[in-house]
Parts: structure tokens; sequence; C-alpha cells
């Protein structure tokens, strides 16, 4: 599987969940969404050899959309 973090690429060639792939690229799963193939996953999702797998950092932060 090739896996996007950032500016970092990976290659994996076994299958695993997401949660074990963020262990081993030592992301903390609370901080980032993960999408296999272009779909959103869950942690429990196992991703596949073959698979596009694209770790996105979450953003918080803002206003709510108040306005001032």
């Amino acid at each position: 599987m090739k896996v996007k973090h950032g500016r970092s690429e990976h290659e994996f060639d076994k299958e695993m969940t997401v949660r074990r792939l963020l262990e081993k690229l030592n992301i903390v799963p609370e901080g980032v969404v993960v999408a296999v193939n272009g779909e959103l996953v869950t942690a429990d999702t196992t991703v596949r050899v073959g698979d596009e797998v694209d770790v996105i950092r979450a953003i918080s932060g803002g206003d709510g959309g108040r306005r001032r």
C-alpha cells in the first residue's frame, strides 16, 4: 500500500488495520483522518496491499463561524 502523510510517502507490503498503520508511523489517531482509496475510514478498517492511503491532519480552531 502507498501511504501519503503531508509531504512524506511510505510503502507497506502487508495488510493491517488503520490503527496499526498509524502506530507504525508514530501518528496520534486523534490528530488525523484517514482516507483509503478516496473514502474516509475508521481505525478498525483493514488496509490492503494495493490500497492508496491518505493520512490528513485534522485542523481545528477558528471562531465557529460567528461573525464579529
